[in-house]
């Protein structure tokens, strides 16, 4: 060992070493990622829009506000945040091929999400379905280039044949960008539960490379800046040009991980939260099959508006079930 260092002689501590220096650059990185953000998000940009509330048609034909809250809040600001988070990951951890194309593929998903807030009129929901497969299945391309479709399960180790892994892959990420999408309607829960399922993804999963814990500490900080201005009563929403875009990365990692059953329970509370609400229209619209109707979907709407949870007791409960599911992913990844 040379004076003044700490330069391990045994290959195991040069490798805790280098560990050690990668956490420390994760949490600076973070740091810097969060402080920008942070100052940012103060700006009110013209091209930022305002969001104008949502309707529902009654039976009787008659409209009603849905979350009247968030009418007149800027929202859209995801686009914001996640340029910052694509900037740092290039300015911290360079451009391989694989993560420029894969950078590339979130920025679209962005910027189709952001474009669709400023949108006057929704665009209609098979519109963004082909969006959405159409990026999916670039992202699914781009993992196949550079990996091997291997699989882990716990401790048990599968190859799967590509076709399969392709077509699996695809529902992983379609449903990820989705359900992430649904789950955003309540202050703090998006960013809130996001953050848990990151950090856990980073700590957990030793197969995920630096380059991409990297992304995922950046993304932690720029979504804790959001937090600041998100959480009740907040100001900022960050709109589909944030969600989806998040659901697409939370997804990837999960890919990354080599362990993709992790997703569903990492990302059960997005799972049932929004999911069970897209399933449940899915079967009304298209099979006349009609379940949970005492139930309101998206899972938070269910507990604001019909049992009366106030807003932060809502988004605290969702994050704290996220923490209760990393751990139990913890304990079987470690344990088992």
């Amino acid at each position: 060992m040379t004076s003044g260092t700490d330069v391990f002689e045994t290959g195991d501590g040069i490798r805790r070493d280098r560990s050690m220096e990668e956490a420390v650059k994760a949490i600076f990185v973070a740091i810097v990622a969060f402080a920008a953000a942070f100052l940012l998000l103060k700006v009110r940009f013209s091209f930022l829009p305002v969001d104008g509330g949502k309707t529902a048609v009654r039976p009787d034909g008659t409209r009603v506000d849905v979350n009247a809250a968030s009418k007149g809040k800027t929202t859209g600001v995801g686009v914001v945040f996640t340029i910052i988070w694509y900037a740092a990951s290039l300015i911290f951890y360079g451009v391989s091929k694989e993560m420029l194309l894969y950078l590339g593929a979130l920025l679209a998903m962005t910027l189709s999400g952001f474009l669709d807030d400023r949108s006057a009129i929704p665009w209609k929901d098979y519109i963004k379905a082909i969006i959405d497969a159409v990026i999916v299945a670039a992202v699914v391309a781009v993992f196949l280039l550079f990996h091997d479709p291997d699989v882990y399960f716990l401790n048990w180790h599968f190859r799967v044949p590509v076709a399969l892994y392709a077509v699996l892959a695809f529902v992983l990420l379609w449903v990820s960008v989705n359900v992430t999408n649904c789950s955003d309607g309540v202050d703090g829960l998006c960013g809130g539960v996001t953050s848990v399922e990151l950090l856990a993804f980073v700590l957990i999963f030793s197969e995920i490379s630096r380059e991409y814990k990297g992304m995922a500490a950046i993304l932690i900080g720029v979504l804790i800046a959001y937090l600041f201005y998100n959480w009740f009563p907040s100001t900022l929403l960050m709109g589909d040009g944030g969600s989806r875009p998040i659901g697409l990365f939370l997804g990837l990692l999960a890919m990354l991980s080599r362990h993709p059953f992790a997703f569903l329970l990492l990302s059960f509370v997005f799972i049932f939260d929004g999911g069970i609400g897209l399933g449940k229209v899915f079967l009304k619209r298209y099979l006349k099959i009609v379940i949970l109707e005492k139930i309101r979907f998206p899972f938070h709407d269910e507990l604001r508006k019909n049992r009366g949870w106030p807003v932060q007791n809502v988004s605290l409960f969702a994050i704290g079930m996220e923490i209760v599911f990393a751990g139990i992913m913890a304990i079987l990844y470690f344990a088992v």
